[in-house]
């Protein structure tokens, strides 16, 4: 009798181990890749170290100076960036607060405070605080060029929806209507 039980024990034993091998994902026979990753396999959509290149838009120094119609208001920066934990987009308007190297460009951004960037679609929603803004005309279509033609470069951005306070607001600082989502278009 004991050596049929330690028989039916080693038996269970034999089985319940089988039981919690790990599965081994198939070989794909047609093209033998013994190495494939199983459909479950979680990708990080952006990796700490990877870097992307994103193209801002700073004011021209000049212009703001002299006043020529002849001369760009904004020119544009290539930069590398490194979205880590934010999203793109969040991560290009902290960027544009950032001066840039070259002396004849400037940020008119600096001042403002984001207090929100979400994306919907193709639109990008920027809540700002109604903190500083302040300031004349020129100084109010510098910083929505700046901000919608930077965020318009993505490829999957078509516009750009202003709000102060978590609020749509008839205007910035009082002169260029942003009721409506502005588009590149909008802001030439």
């Amino acid at each position: 009798m004991k050596k049929m039980i330690s028989f039916l024990l080693a038996v269970i034993m034999i089985f319940t181990l089988a039981a919690c091998r790990p599965k081994v994902p198939p070989v794909d026979e047609n093209n033998g890749d013994n190495n494939a990753v199983e459909d479950n396999t979680i990708v990080e959509p952006n990796p700490e170290d990877e870097t992307v290149t994103v193209k801002l838009y700073f004011a021209n120094q000049e212009y703001i100076i002299t006043g020529d119609e002849n001369l760009d208001r904004i020119i544009a920066v290539e930069r590398e960036i490194k979205p880590e934990k934010k999203s793109i987009e969040e991560v290009i308007l902290e960027e544009l607060k950032n001066e840039p190297e070259d002396e004849q460009l400037t940020t008119i951004v600096e001042k403002i405070n984001v207090l929100s960037v979400e994306t919907v679609g193709n639109t990008v929603y920027v809540n700002l605080s109604g903190e500083n803004l302040y300031g004349g005309s020129l100084e109010e279509s510098l910083i929505l060029q700046q901000i919608v033609l930077s965020l318009t470069e993505l490829e999957r951005i078509e516009q750009v929806q202003f709000l102060v306070d978590g609020g749509k607001r008839e205007t910035l600082m009082g002169h260029i209507l942003i009721e409506e989502p502005l588009k590149r278009a909008d802001i030439k």
